[in-house]
C-alpha cells in the first residue's frame, strides 16, 4: 500500500512499446499461463498440476509476504494440484512493469491491483484484457459482503474481486514524543492543530544546535506519494477532487478539469509551506521508505499511513506497538468552514487475465480468499480484511483494536470516500499530477503556475 492504497498507472511512450515488442520476441518474462507440461488442464479435480502466477506491489513488504505466502501454503494443503507462484515488484515499479507486460500479453494469471486502475489496464490491449466476472459474483453474496466491491466495475461488469483487505489513512505518532513534549493527542483535531503539533515536536534531543528530530515524516521526491500524502490531507477535503469535482465525479471530460481550481491551489501553497519548515518536516528528499524508517527510530514523530503499517511496525520492532498511537486526518478550515477528510477505503482488488488457461481454478483460488480462514491470515498483514463479516467479529475486534480504530473514523470522523477517476486516462492525469507535485514541494516552483500547467496537460490527454 504501502500507502495503498494512490496507484500509477501507465503512460503510454515510444519506450514502452520497444519493451513489449522485445518481451514477446523473447516470449514474455512470465510463464503466466501454463501448466506443468504446457498444456491446459482439465479443471481442478486433474492429477495434472495446474501452475497459477499471481503478481502483485504487496509483496515486496514484509508483513504482507508473509501473509501471501501462508495463504498459497494453506490453499495448496487443500489443492495439491494447484501450484500458485508469485511475481511482483515494489510499489515504485510494478505499474510500469505491468504495463509492458499487459501490452506484450505476458502479466500473470491473477493481477492485484485497485479499484481505480481496472480501467486503465483493462482498456491496455483491444478487447480488454481481463476476464468479465459478472457469472462468478452478479447476485451472490460477494456482491455485498466485500468492502469495495462495488467499485471494482468497468462499464458496470465485474472486472475484480475485492477479496483481500483494504484501509484509508491516518496520523500514526509516537506516545513517548507526543508526551515529552506536553502534547494532548486529542488538541490535534484540525490542520492548523497539525502543523502546529509537528513544529513543536521539531527540536534538538543532544544540544548541538542542530534538530534532529522532527514532527512529521513526510514524502518529498519522486515516488507517488509526494502527490498524494498532499492531495488526501488537504487538498481534496477543501476541493472535492484533484481531477475533477463534486469528489471526482463525471463526465470525465477536458472542460471539468479541476486541479487549478482556487481551492486545491490555497492547498498546494499551504502544504508548500509546511514542507519549507524545518522543525515540522525533515529537510531534503526522502521516498515512503524513509519516512519510515524516520518515524521507527524517533526521529519523526508523525507519520501518514494505513492500516498496514500496523504490521509493518510490529514486523520492524514488536516493542514498538506499546508506543504506537493513531489519529484521524485533521479537519481542514477553509474560508470559514471545516471540511472533514475524505480518504478513500483503498481495497486490494484482484483480476484473471484472459490470457491464463487456468480461469476457474484462478477464481477458486480468489473466492477462497474472501473465507474466514483465509481473512484471519490476511489480517496478520495490519490492514482490515475485506469481508464484513469476519471484521464484525468480536475475536477480530479484540485482536486488532489499531485497524478497529480506521473503522471507527470511516464510521464517524471522516466524509463519504473520494476516489481516483475510474477511467483509462487515470494514467496520464496520475503521472502528470505526481510531476507537478515534485515542482511544487521539491523544486518550490509557484502553486498557481505550476497547477495551470497541469491543467493544460490534463487536458491534452483528455482530448
Amino acid at each position: 500500500m504501502t500507502m495503498m492504497k494512490r496507484k500509477k498507472a501507465p503512460v503510454w511512450s515510444k519506450r514502452a512499446a520497444a519493451a513489449a515488442a522485445l518481451m514477446m520476441t523473447a516470449g514474455g518474462l512470465l510463464a503466466a499461463c501454463s501448466d506443468e507440461g504446457g498444456k491446459p488442464s482439465s479443471g481442478a479435480g486433474s492429477e495434472k498440476t495446474v501452475t497459477l502466477t499471481f503478481e502483485t506491489s504487496l509483496y515486496a513488504e514484509a508483513p504482507h509476504k508473509k501473509a501471501i505466502d501462508t495463504l498459497i501454503s494453506m490453499y495448496n494443503e487443500k489443492n495439491p494440484n494447484v501450484k500458485i507462484t508469485v511475481h511482483g515488484a515494489d510499489y515504485e515499479n510494478f505499474w510500469d512493469k505491468l504495463t509492458t507486460e499487459i501490452i506484450a500479453g505476458t502479466q500473470g494469471d491473477i493481477v492485484q491491483v485497485y479499484p481505480e486502475n481496472i480501467a486503465t489496464y483493462h482498456s491496455l490491449v483491444d478487447g480488454g484484457a481481463f476476464v468479465n466476472l459478472d457469472s462468478y459474483i452478479k447476485g451472490k453474496d460477494l456482491e455485498k459482503k466485500l468492502v469495495g466491491q462495488e467499485l471494482s466495475k468497468v462499464d458496470g461488469s465485474y472486472y475484480a474481486i475485492s477479496n483481500y483487505a483494504w484501509g484509508n489513512t491516518g496520523i500514526f505518532y509516537r506516545k513517548s514524543l507526543f508526551e515529552k513534549a506536553g502534547i494532548d493527542p486529542g488538541s490535534v483535531r484540525t490542520l492548523e492543530d497539525f502543523k502546529n503539533a509537528a513544529t513543536k515536536l521539531g527540536v534538538d534531543t543532544n544540544g548541538d544546535g542542530k534538530l534532529d528530530q522532527y514532527g512529521f515524516a513526510s514524502v518529498v521526491g519522486s515516488h507517488p506519494f509526494v502527490a498524494s500524502e498532499w492531495y488526501r490531507l488537504v487538498a481534496r477535503p477543501v476541493s472535492g477532487g484533484i481531477f475533477f469535482p463534486d469528489g471526482e465525479a463525471g463526465p470525465y471530460t477536458a472542460d471539468r478539469i479541476h486541479v487549478n481550481s482556487e481551492a486545491n491551489v490555497w492547498a498546494a501553497a499551504w502544504w508548500q509551506d509546511l514542507m519549507n519548515n524545518p522543525q515540522a518536516t525533515p529537510p531534503g528528499t526522502r521516498d515512503k521508505k524513509v519516512g519510515r524508517e524516520m518515524f521507527w527510530n524517533g526521529q519523526a514523530a508523525m507519520n501518514m499511513d494505513g492500516p498496514w503499517f500496523i504490521g509493518m511496525t510490529k514486523e520492524r520492532d514488536a516493542k514498538l506497538m506499546d508506543d504506537l498511537g493513531l489519529l484521524p486526518q485533521p479537519v481542514v478550515q477553509y474560508k470559514g468552514k471545516d471540511y472533514k477528510p475524505n480518504p478513500h477505503t483503498n481495497p486490494s482488488v484482484a483480476m484473471i487475465s484472459k490470457k491464463s488457461k487456468h480461469v476457474e481454478e484462478a477464481w477458486k483460488f480468489l473466492e477462497w480468499m474472501t473465507s474466514p480462514e483465509a481473512q484471519q491470515v490476511i489480517a496478520g498483514s495490519g490492514m482490515i480484511p475485506s469481508n464484513k463479516d469476519y471484521v464484525a467479529t468480536d475475536a477480530y475486534k479484540k485482536d486488532n483494536p489499531l485497524a478497529v480504530q480506521f473503522m471507527e473514523f470511516l464510521n464517524d470522523r471522516y466524509a463519504p470516500a473520494v476516489m481516483d477517476p475510474p477511467i483509462p486516462e487515470q494514467g496520464s492525469l496520475s503521472q502528470i499530477i505526481v510531476n507537478t507535485a515534485q515542482d511544487i514541494f521539491v523544486g518550490k516552483k509557484d502553486p498557481k503556475a505550476s497547477l495551470d500547467e497541469a491543467a493544460k496537460k490534463m487536458k491534452e490527454a483528455l482530448n
